[in-house]
């Protein structure tokens, strides 16, 4: 015997409205989980050595809260605008000053309606075991060898650091011997370990080693420039990203009081404020 053909048309239609309607409900979900964007996407944020421990922070709160993922690539600011220069396939640049974006905003590789300060860096010499308060001129009493700073070719915190020791009136030949090395985290770090006696350290960087258990290191043993050379850094969005989904939720939940406070509790002031 030949089955119902009306009922087994009623079957067939009943199965295909069930299934449409499982795919609206999962198109529906991805809508919301997306904040609105019917997509999900990935992003790879190239970040300056000294915002690394917050890049990272940001990039499980973002990645928890929606559905794109993120690539966090750090480095010496300099180092970084290079490589971008070069063709590093970046999506976001978060460099430690503000010269260094502008660049690739006047060469057409970032966007200039993105450019924005997102902290401002707090420079400060540490010197760890010494009867008194920091001062950049005793230094010359060291041995240059035995102080480090981030090398000012590629790093604004060294910049900021040769200025400072410049404008102390230090002698050009002790100037000379004292180490640069490649970022800024990584002169808290010598300090720590006691392979260096003094250094120019930021502020960020002091409070991830004390995290971490890396650090000891108390106020008086730090002498803080927060007015004499403020650290801003600035990031941008880089054109090949312009269409990126995931970037451009990035950039945007800069802005939001969640991802303010974790930078602030890091070490940072937010661009306008005092603190």
């Amino acid at each position: 015997m030949l089955p119902d053909v009306t009922a087994v048309g009623l079957l067939y239609a009943v199965r295909c409205s069930s299934v449409l309607a499982l795919l609206n409900l999962l198109v529906l979900v991805s809508l919301l989980w997306s904040g609105g964007s019917a997509l999900a996407d990935e992003a790879r944020i190239a970040v300056a050595a000294n915002f690394r421990d917050t890049a990272e922070a940001i990039a499980a709160r973002l990645e928890a809260e929606s559905p794109h993922r993120y690539e966090v690539i750090t480095g010496s600011t300099g180092k970084l605008a290079s490589q971008i220069l070069n063709g590093a396939p970046f999506d976001v640049f978060m460099a430690a000053d503000r010269r260094r974006p502008q660049q690739l905003v006047d060469r057409g590789l970032a966007l200039a309606s993105s450019e924005q300060i997102y902290a401002v860096g707090e420079l400060g010499l540490w010197w760890p075991k010494l009867s008194g308060t920091p001062a950049i001129d005793a230094l010359a009493k060291l041995e240059p060898r035995s102080v480090c700073m981030a090398n000012p070719a590629f790093a604004p915190y060294g910049e900021a650091a040769w200025a400072m020791l410049q404008n102390a009136g230090l002698e050009a030949s002790w100037l000379e011997g004292v180490v640069r090395v490649d970022n800024v985290n990584l002169v808290a770090g010598l300090i720590a370990q006691g392979h260096a006696r003094a250094g120019f350290v930021a502020r960020s960087s002091l409070i991830a080693g004390k995290r971490q258990g890396t650090v000891v290191a108390v106020d008086e043993e730090v002498l803080w420039f927060a007015e004499q050379a403020p650290i801003d850094q600035a990031m941008v969005l880089l054109a090949r990203a312009e269409r990126n989904v995931a970037a451009r939720h990035w950039l945007e939940q800069m802005q939001t009081e969640p991802i303010r406070e974790l930078i602030r509790a890091d070490g940072y002031r937010l661009p306008g404020t005092q603190n």
